[in-house]
């Protein structure tokens, strides 16, 4: 799959195309579903198959400090994308042009002159352009008398909840990672770069963590422990994360992101790492010693074992 930054950027596809247009942020099983659409209806034309997505949350430049929060940052969102099959994902800048923009020049000057569209899948509740006027039935009385054919896809339902990026914002706001997965067909992951820390992780309780600072403000679980995996480079390994405050120690002032990597001993700091969570073992606790700590990681680890153990990832 090809990434293309910006409208103007696109000057290489001459296929017809079926094109597919959203945020996309979690890229859920709803947004699976259509994308994999956009994906069939190109094989039915011989063309190619374009995700357009925008960055930032359009909220962020519309109605300032409304926005939601972050579920998938654009590289992450690219390589979800691209397992689906697509050929070319566009990702559009989001600024007060593109807000204003009307959408019928969307439609002119970017789905049919600039991708040479045929179809167009999105959501049954989706809109676009100035003022929102770009939903299903502007598509349909504007855009299928110059060619273009409109797919609408319901809203998909699992156990009777739809699918959205807000179900999944809510499940993640409670530490329900099976809940996450069950929505989205895979466990939360969180990109980032080992930095110094405290230090105390092996020197004063015995188990040497990774502090992770995130590369993106994306939305992370509740505080608590979890057990998952550290990805660095294509390898896996087993961890235990803890996410919060450290409130046996008082002196964090914010949200962190600890990983203890089992039986690892390697030098990462400044390296990339991707972890990824696969259940909660515990909420965050304030213990009354070091060896109460100590006790407990001992038991968390143990619990991450036995998650982890069947886990295939």
């Amino acid at each position: 799959m090809e990434v293309i930054r910006g409208i103007e950027n696109i000057n290489h596809i001459k296929e017809p195309a079926a094109v597919t247009i959203g945020v996309f942020d979690g890229v859920h099983l709803g947004h699976q579903t259509i994308i994999k659409m956009a994906v069939d209806y190109a094989k039915i034309i011989h063309g190619k198959s374009v995700v357009i997505t925008f960055e930032p949350h359009p909220l962020a430049i519309i109605h300032p400090g409304s926005e939601p929060p972050l579920l998938t940052a654009t590289d992450l969102k690219a390589e979800y994308i691209e397992k689906l099959g697509i050929d070319y994902m566009l990702v559009i800048p989001f600024t007060r042009d593109t807000a204003s923009m009307e959408a019928e020049t969307f439609i002119d000057d970017v789905l049919i002159a600039k991708l040479h569209a045929v179809y167009v899948v999105v959501g049954e509740d989706f809109s676009f352009g100035r003022g929102r006027r770009g939903n299903v039935a502007f598509l349909n009385s504007y855009g299928r008398p110059k060619g273009l054919k409109i797919v609408a896809v319901p809203q998909i339902k699992k156990d009777d909840v739809i699918i959205s990026s807000t179900e999944v914002r809510e499940r993640l706001k409670v530490g329900d990672i099976q809940g996450v997965k069950e929505l989205t067909g895979r466990y939360p992951r969180y990109r980032g770069i080992v930095v110094h820390g405290f230090g105390r992780g092996g020197s004063a309780i015995g188990f040497p963590t990774a502090n992770i600072e995130t590369l993106h403000d994306e939305l992370l679980p509740k505080d608590g422990v979890y057990a998952g995996y550290a990805w660095l480079n294509s390898s896996h390994y087993p961890c235990v994360v803890d996410i919060g405050i450290s409130p046996t120690f008082a002196d964090v002032a914010k949200t962190e992101l600890h990983v203890h990597i089992l039986g690892f001993k390697k030098d990462i700091y400044g390296k990339r790492i991707d972890i990824e969570l696969v259940d909660r073992i515990r909420d965050e606790m304030r213990f009354g010693s070091i060896d109460e700590l100590k006790s407990q990681i001992q038991s968390d680890i143990q619990h991450a074992r036995e998650v982890l153990e069947n886990e295939s990832c």
